[in-house]
């Protein structure tokens, strides 16, 4: 896959896009044929973008003092360790608060606790928290954790992951695609990628190949 290959299809994607009153995401969409989607080819995994999201994405905190205090300047999504376990007796309230974010992100001494009381709302989800240092940098693993996407199947041979935003330059946009494209081939051989598309959210899909 060259990156100059996909770069036209992308441009072509923007000039299809319908105009509308909110920021669209870019996405690519992956067709596969032949894949064993809950076997070994079964995708569950997380991929940086080289050129960024383009458009902010709501990343959730489970942190506590300092920590706690950083992230809230960054994220309305936070919860203190006390604020974790009074969660824990709300299941709804707890589906709800994981819902909202794309991403989380949990001090590393209360991994623990988020796993054995959160794991059952955020495992299914693939919202699993990265962990930080209780000492580490809050502001430098949010713009990390943003930038990150999730790739996942189901039992449906296609994924969609987004890739860039629509305001973005379409070279920035086809590297990113490129970086999504490697991960993907890493767990399912390009033999068995039938189609490769590329669309905004409410944009008519190019085909790349």
């Amino acid at each position: 896959m060259d990156k100059n290959v996909i770069k036209p299809k992308v441009e072509e994607a923007l000039t299809k896009k319908t105009e509308k009153k909110f920021k669209q995401s870019v996405e690519a969409v992956f067709n596969f044929k032949g894949a064993e989607m809950e076997g070994e080819h079964k995708l569950n995994i997380q991929v940086s973008l080289p050129k960024g999201r383009g458009k902010e994405v709501r990343v959730g905190f489970f942190v506590d003092g300092d920590l706690n205090v950083q992230a809230k300047k960054i994220s309305e999504f936070v919860l203190s360790k006390k604020e974790i376990e009074e969660y824990t007796k709300d299941k709804r309230k707890m589906r709800k608060f994981a819902n909202h974010c794309y991403s989380f992100v949990a001090q590393a001494d209360l991994m623990g606790s988020v796993g054995k009381n959160w794991g059952i709302v955020l495992g299914p989800r693939g919202k699993m928290p990265v962990p930080i240092p209780p000492k580490g940098d809050v502001e430098a693993t949010y713009n990390r954790v943003k930038d990150t996407v999730r790739v996942r199947s189901k039992k449906l041979p296609t994924v969609q992951v987004p890739v860039g935003a629509e305001d973005m330059d379409a070279d920035d946009i086809a590297e990113n695609i490129l970086a999504v494209y490697v991960a993907v081939e890493r767990v399912i051989p390009k033999d068995h990628i039938e189609s490769l598309y590329v669309k905004t959210t409410m944009g008519e899909a190019v085909r790349v190949w």
